[in-house]
C-alpha cells in the first residue's frame, strides 16, 4: 500500500509542479484504497495522523488560501496510509525541503536581475523525496 501511496504522491507532486493546482480526481482515486488500509490497520491510529492535514486545511481556510487546500488534503489522505509519527516526520521533512528550495530561489533572485518575487513553491513537489525515503526505509 505504501507504493500506491507514493504513486499518488508522485501524481500530486507532478500536478503541483506543472499547474500549481491539484485536480480532485487524484484524491478520489487515492481515497478508496486508503480507507480500506485505514480500516485494516485500525482507524484510531490513523485519526492521529489526520491532525496534520486537518491543521493545514484550517490554516488554508484562515489565510484565504495562502497555504493550498490541496496540500492539506494530501496530508489528510496520507493519514490513511501512514502512522502519526510518519505523517509528522513527512511534514517536517517537507518543510525542510521547501525551506531549502525557497532559499535557493532567494539566492538566485539576489544574484540575478530576474524578479521572482511572486513565485510560489510547490509544497507537494518538496514532499516527494521525503516520501520516497519513507517508503524505502
Amino acid at each position: 500500500m505504501r507504493w500506491f501511496w507514493l504513486l499518488g504522491l508522485t501524481l500530486a507532486a507532478w500536478e503541483d509542479l506543472r499547474s500549481r493546482e491539484l485536480p480532485y480526481r487524484i484524491f478520489w482515486i487515492w481515497l478508496i484504497p486508503g480507507i480500506g488500509n485505514a480500516i485494516a490497520d485500525g482507524v484510531w491510529m490513523h485519526l492521529g495522523s489526520a491532525s496534520v492535514g486537518a491543521g493545514m486545511l484550517l490554516i488554508s481556510w484562515v489565510t484565504g488560501g495562502a497555504l493550498g487546500a490541496g496540500d492539506g488534503l494530501f496530508f489528510l489522505l496520507s493519514a490513511c496510509y501512514l502512522d502519526p509519527g510518519e505523517t509528522l516526520l513527512l511534514f517536517l521533512l517537507t518543510l525542510g525541503s521547501s525551506c531549502a528550495w525557497s532559499m535557493a530561489v532567494i539566492l538566485r533572485n539576489c544574484m540575478t536581475t530576474e524578479n521572482r518575487r511572486n513565485k510560489t513553491i510547490p509544497f507537494l513537489a518538496c514532499a516527494w523525496l521525503p516520501g520516497l525515503w519513507l517508503v524505502c526505509r
